[in-house]
């Protein structure tokens, strides 16, 4: 749906396109994007989400150690014993989490109908480039008869599992912009964090958060320096 909108408002989606460096041009200040196909893009602005690959990418740009660490991870689809139990949203089922360990949460049957989402939050520390199939269930949910249905996916985890919003800064200064480590929560969000990454590279500033009173320092790439652990650092005086 996000593509189809972004086609509609004049956006050139390029599909299986892998980038592998971002430089700014000398000549005219521009954005040099290169893919490992060989073609190039190049603009005044740089808007960089590439999720589980931040990490790879910044490194390699900037030699900056971003720590973004990608987890290997499951969705898992259950069917329901009885069909037409009422778990459709439709219906009202809900959204919801249970914060235990490990932290489970549920959607109602949409993408895949007739199919619950139950799954759980987390997972193993992996290679962004590693295949994605090789992830396996826990054993006390093997027990329970499995899922119909299982999809690979791969989190990008901060060590506070808060999202990084902020200009890449250095040679690019403000003419880049990344959104990152979305820790396996970002999709939700993604009309919000659209608006205020596109008014960051466009104009500077995210006019709209400063409006709102969101406060993005919060999610500053600084926080992490000389402090492994970001804003958890600031939670545990705020604690105490």
């Amino acid at each position: 749906m996000f593509q189809r909108l972004a086609v509609k408002k004049g956006a050139v989606v390029r599909d299986k396109t892998e980038v592998v460096d971002v430089t700014k041009q000398g000549d005219d200040g521009s954005i040099l994007v290169k893919a490992s196909n060989g073609e190039e893009f190049r603009g005044a602005k740089c808007v960089v989400t590439v999720g589980a690959w931040t990490s790879k990418l910044v490194k390699s740009v900037t030699g900056t150690d971003l720590p973004v660490q990608p987890l290997r991870t499951l969705l898992c689809y259950w069917k329901a014993k009885k069909p037409g139990d009422g778990f459709t949203a439709e219906s009202g089922f809900p959204t919801f989490g249970s914060y235990g360990d490990p932290i489970v949460y549920v959607t109602p049957s949409m993408e895949h109908p007739g199919l619950i989402k139950i799954a759980m939050h987390g997972g193993t520390p992996c290679d962004a480039d590693d295949a994605r199939d090789d992830a396996v269930l826990p054993a006390h949910v093997e027990t329970a008869g499995g899922p119909v249905r299982r999809v690979p996916c791969m989190y990008s985890m901060t060590p506070d599992e808060d999202f990084v919003i902020d200009f890449l800064g250095g040679e690019f200064g403000k003419d880049v912009v990344v959104g990152a480590g979305f820790s396996g929560h970002g999709f939700k969000m993604a009309p919000a964090v659209g608006r205020i990454l596109a008014e960051m590279a466009m104009d500077g500033e995210a006019r709209t958060a400063a409006e709102a009173g969101v406060e993005l320092g919060f999610f500053r790439i600084g926080r992490f320096v000389d402090n492994p652990k970001g804003n958890l650092k600031d939670s545990a005086a705020d604690d105490a």
